[in-house]
């Protein structure tokens, strides 16, 4: 059964990072994966902050640093570490096109761009509409999962993770955005909003 998943995680890898690569999305990829590509969306988060919750607007942006903390930390510091999944530059049976030339470091078990997108996006959604206007976070949750998703899905196309790096750095993120929006819930949203 494993042999089966890991000859299926790599066929997946081969059509993503070659058969469905062209050079035009070479350069969306890359912009998808670089850290500096969604600070525009950081600064409209910390602007919407700013606007609802005043002079406690560094209350969300606390959160969201906690949520990006845990999900790199974790990713990071604990699992590349105990799973030491090499990355597919590192193997030697495949030969990935990477479009823009960096091959990560050694392992990718699990990946931290996918954990952090997937903990912090759905974050400020739930941060700035909050769970009672539902129809507009259903909205804008349905497009902070489908840009986490578009991240994911460049760590695989530029050849730097495995498919199930980015499934399961997917699953820590959300699992982490469910955490910090029930602290939130709990015990954060009534002090923030009070005057």
């Amino acid at each position: 059964m494993m042999n089966f998943l890991i000859n299926f995680d790599h066929k997946l890898f081969v059509a993503i990072n070659q058969s469905l690569s062209s050079q035009w999305l070479d350069g969306l990829m890359h912009i998808l994966s670089s850290k500096w590509a969604m600070i525009p969306i950081y600064l409209i988060a910390i602007y919407q902050f700013v606007k609802i919750y005043k002079k406690k607007f560094w209350v969300p942006i606390l959160l969201c640093v906690l949520a990006v903390g845990l999900s790199d930390s974790i990713s990071s510091r604990i699992c590349k570490p105990i799973f030491k999944r090499t990355r597919p530059a590192f193997c030697t049976t495949m030969n990935p096109r990477l479009p823009d030339g960096k091959p990560g470091s050694q392992y990718g078990f699990v990946s931290s761009h996918s954990a952090n997108a997937f903990a912090v996006y759905p974050l400020f959604v739930v941060l700035i509409f909050g769970f009672n206007e539902f129809e507009k976070r259903r909205k804008y949750i349905t497009v902070a999962f489908v840009l986490a998703s578009l991240v994911a899905y460049s760590r695989i196309y530029n050849g730097v993770h495995w498919p199930a790096d980015v499934i399961g750095g997917a699953i820590l993120g959300y699992l982490i955005f469910l955490l910090i929006s029930r602290i939130w819930e709990n015990k954060f949203k009534v002090f923030a909003l009070k005057n």
